[in-house]
């Protein structure tokens, strides 16, 4: 009687405007819930298990299902709160799963698609590869590779730098070779060789490729750029890996000189 009676006295359009509240509370608790799904099927740490996020009743995001340990069920926890917008997050986590033998389909999916953009990225950062029409497609870490080249040793060079970044755990190389090509592709490449860039736009792309590339040890390695001049310092432990930094450095557009002051310093 006391609920219709209130009912009966609100305005059409406060009644509304209730509505509309609860709803927009709804659809808020479902998106934060939709978040914390997200981030906890793209954790490596988490995307084997199946733990699900639900809204629950008094503004709260719910976490189902099982872990291995308290390590585990603490760090779903703390993902589900970094967008639950202030919500509580009620963790009813059991710990009596078996670790995952892989990770999820989510996972893996991002991966690829990460490791798919990592490489075009390599690829489009080169003064020799930026203009070659070369796809892309990774499944499972595995790379495949199609398009036209002019020439076999570039059809080598892309492979090679495909078959060293970080995600790729094997190449297959369906690159084909058209020497008619060489004209127009030397033409593009002379081009992409005399445009010019910031010295902090090549620093910046010469420092994600160093860390794309696994040859090399990224954090030990310094790149400044002056006027077009790359100045690499740091360590190295081998030869081999200097190489590997300069060459990478010579191909960024916009580079006109390298001055390495890289060390060797061979592991103990």
């Amino acid at each position: 009687m006391l609920h219709s009676a209130f009912a009966r006295s609100l305005s059409k359009g406060a009644l509304l405007c209730l509505l509309c509240g609860a709803a927009g509370t709804a659809a808020a608790d479902s998106e934060a819930g939709a978040r914390a799904q997200a981030l906890i099927d793209l954790n490596p740490l988490l995307s084997g298990y199946d733990i699900r996020v639900t809204p629950a009743d008094g503004d709260k995001l719910r976490l189902e299902g099982a872990v291995a340990g308290d390590a585990e069920r603490e760090l779903a926890a703390a993902l589900a709160a970094l967008v639950a917008d202030g919500a509580e997050v009620d963790n009813a986590l059991r710990r009596d799963a078996p670790l995952p033998e892989a990770p999820g389909q989510l996972f893996n999916a991002e991966q690829d698609l990460t490791t798919a953009a990592r490489l075009r990225q390599t690829l489009s950062w080169q003064k020799d590869t930026a203009v070659l029409d070369i796809e892309v497609s990774v499944d499972g870490g595995a790379v495949h590779l199609n398009g036209t080249v002019g020439t076999s040793s570039e059809r080598e060079r892309i492979a090679a730098l495909v078959a060293t970044t970080v995600g790729v755990r094997e190449v297959f190389n369906y690159i084909s070779v058209d020497p008619e090509r060489i004209p127009a592709i030397r033409e593009r490449q002379a081009a992409i060789a005399k445009a010019e860039h910031s010295d902090a736009w090549i620093a910046d792309r010469l420092r994600r490729l160093l860390q794309f590339d696994t040859t090399v040890n990224a954090h030990s390695i310094e790149v400044e750029a002056r006027d077009g001049t790359v100045v690499l310092t740091g360590t190295v432990t081998s030869s081999a890996e200097r190489h590997v930094a300069e060459a990478l450095a010579e191909q960024v557009p916009g580079v006109t000189e390298i001055d390495s002051e890289l060390i060797i310093e061979t592991p103990l």
